[in-house]
């Protein structure tokens, strides 16, 4: 039987050491910068004509803080041994690198598309395969074709397994790069990032109890509680990240954090088998990597744009909308989106 009081203060405990060393790291980072202009973030020449003038010169890649800050601190107050923080970590790592290499990309070549769009999905397909592999033999139940949907007394549909597995690696990558993409404003991805993680820790809370997972008729994932200390510690440097990243930024997360936090995000969904509730959780996501989609597709085959600009955000800002509230309004939408999600679970 998992305690509240017990996990409460270690979510307590690791969210504020993580945010110490995260905010500590950033602080010193950025004064190294001042001394040091070559770690800067291009700016796309497409993108809004505000950006070029006011983004131009910040540092970027303080994504690495978070990275390193959230495995210190899940290092230190979880069960290093358990096999769900082994590859929450390993992914979480290896998504980081891919990020970094494609942040180095950018700085040294003075290039902002960075690293080749078709290598970075090659590189994560062979990733969450690989994490498909050791998650089933973790447990049988992560080797089942099922996605769970918690709709009333419980659906779940069975489907091929080469399916699942594309399936599985759709919910990650998508996650990741959606992330990746939502990172567009100051201060735009962390706060849904914090609700996302905090809508996780309910859920894995719920289904690493049997008798809550048993209520509420979910799979029960034994030992899956550790993934609530990795969540903690991930929220508490995402907000020593935040404190620099508010408009107007001191800092940007580049993609070595954007796309560790989108797959880790989408990983913790898939161990605990709530892909359904994480598509309305994560929705603010879905629909950022949408219009990417819909704008591309569309200008391809109508050779006209459904947007003003994509990611959909900067569409909001060529209306005229300010950032500031471009970023509230969809921070207050990704809270209705994870409170719709967690609706649909109880219900």
């Amino acid at each position: 039987m998992i305690l509240f009081n017990d996990i409460f203060l270690q979510f307590i405990s690791s969210c504020l050491i993580s945010f110490l060393i995260c905010a500590i790291s950033i602080k010193f980072y950025i004064i190294f910068i001042k001394n040091n202009k070559s770690l800067l973030q291009p700016i796309r020449s497409d993108g809004p004509l505000n950006h070029i003038k006011e983004k131009k010169n910040t540092p970027t890649m303080g994504g690495i803080f978070i990275v390193i800050s959230t495995i210190i601190t899940t290092l230190i107050f979880g069960d290093y041994s358990n096999d769900y923080i082994k590859i929450l970590l390993l992914v979480f790592v290896t998504f980081a690198g891919i990020g970094l290499a494609d942040d180095l990309i950018k700085i040294i070549y003075k290039n902002p598309q960075g690293f080749r769009g078709s290598y970075k999905l090659v590189l994560q397909f062979v990733i969450i395969g690989l994490a498909f592999l050791f998650l089933g033999k973790i447990n049988p139940v992560h080797s089942e074709n099922i996605i769970f949907f918690a709709i009333g007394d419980g659906y779940n549909l069975e489907i091929f397994s080469w399916f699942f597995i594309l399936f599985i690696s759709f919910v990650i990558i998508g996650s990741a790069n959606g992330t990746n993409l939502t990172d567009g404003l100051d201060g735009l991805v962390s706060i849904p990032a914090i609700i996302t993680l905090i809508s996780l820790i309910i859920l894995t809370y719920i289904i690493s109890n049997q008798d809550l997972a048993n209520h509420f008729k979910v799979p029960y994932i034994k030992d899956s509680s550790e993934i609530i200390i990795f969540c903690s510690s991930l929220i508490g440097a995402i907000l020593g990240f935040l404190i620099f990243n508010l408009k107007p930024a001191k800092i940007f997360m580049g993609d070595v954090g954007s796309l560790a936090i989108g797959s880790s995000l989408g990983l913790i969904a898939v161990i605990i088998k709530q892909e359904f509730i994480f598509f309305f959780i994560a929705l603010l996501i879905v629909i950022e990597s949408l219009s990417v989609i819909l704008q591309v597709s569309s200008y391809k085959i109508r050779k006209k744009r459904l947007f003003l600009m994509a990611p959909i955000h900067h569409h909001f800002e060529k209306l005229g909308w300010p950032e500031k509230k471009v970023v509230r309004i969809f921070w207050f939408f990704s809270l209705l989106c994870s409170l719709l999600g967690l609706t649909i679970f109880f219900l």
